[in-house]
């Protein structure tokens, strides 16, 4: 599939932690289901190729990190961003309620709001919670319906389960449709655009066949006809050679956009690689930094309380001194008073 792929787009998922972000880009790429949840260290991203009725497009999905320690490294993971899925929890109102906030967020990052799927996940934990703290379909739809309006954006909303994979593929497959063809969402449809149709050397030798027939006089002289006749070669022999050129064109062509989506393939990982790893290390920067502060912090306080430690020690060793010595003087003041009371 990479050698005929038509569309590339980065697909950022965003929404607050703990909503199934990860688990939902598992599943979409065929990883599978993790129970035990492992939070996305500021961004990690993925790749797939899909076939859609318009051509094969190669999506790179951006997981997000929802934690708010990640808050201030997000600005440039919106950068070329060509749709965007935003998810809550059905069984999570918070997580719901906040779901504008993260639009402001994105909205603020990006110049042109991007095609959105709003996913309302964990639909299948809605029979162990009680009704009143679920999220019901009608609000999803209602919300989605007035950020659509409010963003002049297409958005669609869609409910999932990233545990069974319910509506998954549907989610990525929509997302795909709607950045592929922005038009399709909108009620009028585009006008029909022509095709362009290539001439190819069969209909210029077809061309040639049904051209108006120059009468020539048959009394004309030999030499007439000998002209005529070596002209005749000579299209025959343009013709031959234009339908090799025609046919070294193509291939040439092809050539060139295999080449080209060969390289623009193996650039765009190493750009997303480089971007991720340089984010994780400024991320890792501030960590080392924030550790080397926790640490000069403890060892003055260390020193502290160690000085301290020592002045009361001394103290109280000056005290417990003192309280010997007393008793050395009353001990013998008592046994001073004892003998003299044994010689009266």
């Amino acid at each position: 599939m990479t050698e005929s792929i038509s569309w590339q787009f980065k697909v950022c998922l965003i929404g607050d932690g703990y909503v199934g972000k990860t688990s939902i880009r598992r599943k979409y790429i065929g990883e599978g289901f993790r129970s035990n949840y492992i939070p996305t260290l500021g961004v990690d991203f993925a790749q797939k190729y899909t076939e859609t009725p318009d051509g094969n497009a190669r999506l790179v999905i951006w997981d997000i990190a929802g934690q708010t320690q990640f808050q201030s490294l997000r600005r440039r993971y919106y950068e070329g961003c060509s749709g965007l899925i935003l998810v809550y929890s059905v069984v999570d109102r918070e997580s719901f309620d906040n779901a504008s906030k993260w639009l402001v967020e994105a909205h603020g990052f990006m110049q042109e709001f991007p095609p959105l799927i709003i996913v309302a996940n964990k639909i299948d934990l809605r029979t162990y919670y009680p009704e009143e703290d679920l999220i019901s379909r009608e609000e999803g739809e209602d919300f989605t319906k007035k950020i659509s309006e409010k963003l002049n954006t297409p958005s669609i909303f869609i409910e999932t389960s990233a545990l069974t994979g319910e509506n998954i593929d549907e989610a990525f497959n929509k997302l795909t449709s709607v950045m592929i063809n922005p038009d399709s969402f909108k009620t009028t449809e585009p006008e029909p655009v022509q095709p362009v149709v290539e001439t190819d050397s069969a209909e210029v030798a077809e061309s040639y066949s049904t051209a108006p027939t120059v009468e020539v006089d048959v009394s004309a002289s030999e030499e007439s006809a000998g002209a005529i006749s070596a002209q005749e070669a000579q299209i025959g022999k343009d013709m031959t050679e234009l339908v090799d050129l025609r046919t070294r064109l193509k291939r040439a062509e092809q050539d060139l956009r295999d080449y080209s989506l060969e390289v623009e393939t193996r650039l765009l990982t190493l750009r997303n690689t480089v971007h991720v790893k340089k984010i994780m290390y400024e991320h890792l920067r501030q960590q080392l930094s924030q550790t080397r502060q926790e640490w000069a912090d403890a060892y003055d306080e260390h020193v502290k309380l160690d000085s301290k430690k020592t002045e009361e020690v001394n103290s109280k060793l000056e005290a417990i001194a003192e309280i010997r010595k007393r008793i050395e003087e009353i001990e013998s003041s008592v046994k001073m008073h004892v003998r003299d009371l044994e010689f009266e």
